[in-house]
């Protein structure tokens, strides 16, 4: 047995471990199960994929396993509820799921379960791209495939690496901050708070710019960004406790020395 075998559960395990999820599953989606399971659908869960997913960042970038664990079940109750949806309506099971995310990884790893050779992990890249163009071989375009459901700072960072892994140049970005900075600011309220603040095509060209330099100067954008934001909510946090002790020393001044408590004889 190797070392990383020790380590491993055991495979009867964690199937029955899945099932048992899976028959919790079933439970809730029959007909006399919880009204709520049974009315959803893949779109009426989405946001709550994107919302569990957040809640795993979250908690990987604390470093807490427990936290880690609990989020990976929240994770895998998504995969498991949509699976369970799809299946009743004849689309598809948890074993298809389970089955095609084995197959796509046994065919973008030639190196471990077939032929190939990847002895570092820019061959490992390689590889994994090479597999991947035979898999999307219809798609009429590089930029298929990535999400426009993405947050605008990580679709970006995508887009520009599809730019970079396709030898595209710089022309792209440059054409598109060009085009951005000569459309007009679009109409809002000042301050946002409906949710309808005024768009700035140039802003957004200027943002772009900036990412597309700090990706060419080595810099990831998106940790940069989240690392600047927990400074900020830090600060705030901060500022926030140092108000509210600032308003506690005002009451406690309010009152006087004339209002202490009776048995107060302390100088």
């Amino acid at each position: 047995m190797t070392p990383h075998q020790e380590d491993q559960a055991d495979p009867a395990d964690r199937a029955a471990a899945v099932q048992a999820l899976a028959a919790v599953v079933d439970r809730l989606l029959a007909p006399d199960g919880c009204v709520w399971n049974r009315a959803q659908t893949h779109r009426s869960l989405a946001a709550y994929a994107v919302e569990e997913s957040y809640e795993l960042v979250d908690a990987i970038d604390v470093d807490d396993d427990v936290e880690i664990r609990e989020e990976l079940g929240d994770v895998l109750y998504q995969v498991v509820l949509h699976a369970g949806i799809a299946e009743r309506r004849g689309a598809f099971t948890l074993a298809d799921v389970a089955e095609h995310a084995r197959e796509k990884m046994v065919r973008r790893h030639p190196h471990v379960f077939g032929d190939e050779h990847a002895e570092t992990f820019a061959d490992v890249v390689r590889v994994w791209r090479a597999a991947k163009s035979a898999e999307k071989a219809a798609r009429t375009s590089v930029f298929d495939g990535v999400p426009r459901a993405m947050p605008p700072l990580e679709r970006s960072v995508k887009l520009l690496e599809r730019i970079d892994e396709h030898g595209l140049g710089s022309v792209p970005l440059a054409q598109a901050v060009a085009d951005a900075a000569r459309q007009d600011r679009t109409p809002g309220v000042t301050d946002g708070s409906d949710g309808h603040g005024a768009v700035d095509p140039a802003w957004g060209g200027e943002l772009l710019d900036r990412i597309g330099a700090a990706r060419a100067d080595g810099v990831d954008p998106v940790a940069s960004l989240r690392a600047a934001v927990v400074a900020l909510e830090a600060a705030g946090r901060a500022t926030e406790r140092e108000r509210s002790r600032s308003m506690q020393r005002g009451s406690e001044r309010d009152l006087g020395p004339g209002r202490r408590t009776h048995g107060d004889t302390t100088r």
